[in-house]
């Protein structure tokens, strides 16, 4: 059991903008520890489905980015082993592009793997709106999703003193609540 909810089937790990050399940014590796440390320590036998498409001119998707820097790091500071455990239990969705797109890709995956506990990691700013957007999705499937916050994403941007970083953030999390809501009225 995990923070007094029922055992998970599995993860899913909302993806992140990668740097300009094709790895996983620091939002996405710290989504990616908080899973990681989520899975190992509590449901070490369910999937990670890790979200996110290609964007730009990346040759690779944010997923599959994410997936590569996981089994790195599961092997550096946790052991071959273990690496291989998470191999087979890491499902990749690379159609999306937004937290809509991955809410709706995601499910028939789900679906298909008769999960019907899943977390959902994102940070917390982000996972207000992916929760929402998730749980429109998966309700009348009845699947529950517990949210997953990653701890500490904002305080260690402020304490780093990148305000701008932090406003920039804010600023398009609340653009895309706006297209949540807009959409929402014309009933879309």
């Amino acid at each position: 059991m995990f923070l007094g909810h029922p055992p998970l089937d599995g993860l899913i790990v909302l993806g992140a903008r990668l740097n300009p050399q094709e790895k996983p940014g620091r939002v996405a590796r710290l989504r990616l520890l908080h899973a990681l440390k989520v899975w190992k320590e509590h449901c070490p036998g369910a999937h990670i489905l890790i979200t996110g498409g290609f964007t730009g001119e990346a040759r690779i998707s944010e997923a599959q980015a994410m997936a590569q820097w996981s089994l790195d790091w599961v092997a550096e500071n946790w052991g071959f082993d273990l690496k291989e455990h998470l191999v087979p239990r890491l499902i990749l969705e690379e159609a999306s592009r937004n937290t809509l797109a991955s809410a709706h890709h995601t499910l028939p995956l789900v679906i298909n793997l008769k999960w019907q506990v899943v977390g959902l990691v994102s940070d917390r700013l982000h996972l207000r709106r992916a929760h929402y957007l998730f749980k429109r999705h998966f309700s009348p499937h009845r699947i529950t999703l517990h949210p997953l916050p990653v701890p500490g994403v904002l305080k260690h941007y402020w304490q780093q003193r990148r305000y701008l970083w932090l406003s920039k953030m804010a600023l398009r999390e609340g653009g895309a609540w706006l297209k949540v809501l807009g959409r929402r009225v014309v009933g879309k």
